[in-house]
């Protein structure tokens, strides 16, 4: 699981001194993952869910590519921004990389601000992601409330006001017997105290 009060980063890297190195860039900021080879980076994707992924291209059994393309595949996984780190540099291969859905491209060797900012600028969009599903989220929320409670008004208040309406004409008539008379007004009052009840529920002011 993510640290509860760090973002994570999971480096995948074949050679050590490269996982050394960026962990002590980042291990400041950001929780720190580490997998030495594709498959390794695969399971910790899936067990850790990291914000982000720094990924080299060039390993062994299976490259960085490769790697990319599993993650995409996975439901759990997809979503997560791949950054590679590489020591590939022409243009080709950030090409195919970004083709393959990585968000950004990083040329060993590498300046740490840069790495810190590549990786800053990865939060951020993730953190605004979230703020705009948040919003959908509240707005459709909110929109459902009001429905059902627009619903609910209708289905409770239109049998109160016919059970009512009915209750005023039959006290209106003249030959009700006073224990009739009686029984109409303790429903009349009764109705009223319903009535009550339901606008307080729903919100609706007298």
């Amino acid at each position: 699981m993510n640290d509860s009060k760090k973002n994570s980063v999971l480096i995948v890297d074949d050679e050590n001194l490269n996982i050394m190195v960026l962990t002590h860039i980042l291990e400041p900021d950001y929780t720190v993952y580490a997998a030495k080879d594709g498959a390794s980076a695969i399971k910790a994707a899936e067990k850790y869910l990291p914000d982000v992924i720094l990924l080299d291209i060039m390993m062994p059994e299976m490259n960085g590519y490769t790697v990319i393309t599993e993650l995409k595949k996975s439901e759990k996984t997809k979503d997560i921004p791949v950054i590679f780190v590489t020591v590939l540099s022409y243009t080709d291969d950030e090409e195919k990389g970004l083709t393959l859905g990585a968000a950004d491209f990083i040329t060993k060797p590498f300046s740490s601000e840069v790495v810190k900012l590549r990786v800053k600028n990865q939060i951020k969009i993730i953190n605004q992601m979230n703020l705009i599903i948040e919003k959908e989220i509240a707005e459709r929320n909110s929109k459902a409330k009001i429905d059902f409670m627009s619903q609910m008004s209708h289905d409770m208040l239109t049998p109160m006001n016919v059970i009512m309406g009915m209750t005023f004409l039959a006290l209106d008539e003249e030959d009700n017997s006073e224990d009739v008379t009686k029984y109409l007004n303790e429903i009349n009052t009764s109705s009223q105290n319903l009535l009550k009840l339901i606008n307080d529920l729903l919100g609706i002011k007298e």
